[in-house]
């Protein structure tokens, strides 16, 4: 039985307070430890703990694809099982409509579930260590062209790729922004890291999937401005040339508490968002 379970949601809507109300109520009758967020504990009306220091056996996320990956950053390595609730227009992940979601609480605390685990991307530099579920970007500001060698291992996979960039994603962030910039589809249980070049003025430097175990090196070979690093699009952190990226898929993993039995594999094409 979980014991002690904290909610994480958006703070800016009316909604997800009131659902994140109810999650509380629900909860407390259910004889669990239950406390919002600080994000959302004024709001709410109930007490708070900081997520990126307090440790939970699992969070109530209710929002959509943004939410989760806001809260992912907060939980850094640490790994609870996570119940999605979904409210927003992008929720790809979230499989679950609110009332639905909220029924399966007493099924969530009494780890009546499987467990749906994705592994994160493990990113370094010489000043940031953090973690991607979806991807990490490398790209050049403004209007101007990054030059950038990609290395796997003793392997050159690209060298003075010349263009906007390069995404690096796991299986699951293959049908994310790596999709839209040209990338394949990758079976989210397969173990494999996607290299997606962002438009490349040579057109030959197409998309690369690699084993889960490469060790990925990016260099900023020459740019005029610094480069962006943005990991999964709520972590930002500038590069200047010479810099060095290092990916790998071994980051900790992501757990989902999933009720029914079901194919991982999320086509883009048929991704169901919520009103």
């Amino acid at each position: 039985m979980l014991r002690r379970i904290a909610i994480f949601a958006r703070p800016d809507l009316r909604e997800s307070i009131m659902l994140a109300r109810q999650v509380y109520e629900k909860l407390v009758r259910l004889g669990v430890d239950v406390y919002y967020d600080l994000s959302v504990a004024d709001k709410a009306g109930g007490p708070g703990i900081d997520l990126r220091f307090e440790d939970v056996d699992g969070v109530v996320v209710i929002g959509g694809d943004g939410t989760l990956l806001r809260l992912l950053q907060l939980l850094g390595e640490r790994a609870p099982i996570l119940h999605l609730i979904r409210l927003g227009h992008r929720a790809f992940l979230f499989p679950e409509e609110p009332s639905t979601a909220i029924e399966k609480l007493r099924d969530f605390v009494s780890e009546n579930y499987w467990v749906e685990e994705h592994k994160r991307l493990r990113i370094e530099t010489n000043s940031y260590m953090g973690f991607a579920l979806n991807e990490a970007v490398i790209t050049a500001l403004g209007s101007k062209i990054v030059y950038l060698d990609v290395n796997a291992g003793d392997e050159v996979l690209y060298e003075n790729l010349a263009g906007d960039g390069v995404i690096v994603a796991t299986p699951l962030g293959s049908t994310a922004y790596s999709y839209s910039a040209g990338g394949p589809v990758v079976h989210p249980a397969l173990d494999a890291v996607i290299v997606t070049p962002l438009n490349p003025i040579n057109r030959d430097m197409g998309p690369t999937v690699l084993p889960g175990d490469a060790a990925l090196e990016v260099v900023i070979k020459y740019t005029l401005r610094p480069v962006k690093l943005i990991i999964d699009g709520a972590k930002e952190q500038l590069l200047t040339r010479g810099a060095r990226v290092k990916a790998s898929l071994q980051g900790p993993p992501v757990r989902f508490a999933r009720y029914t039995k079901g194919g991982m594999l999320r086509l883009p094409w048929k991704r169901k968002c919520s009103s």
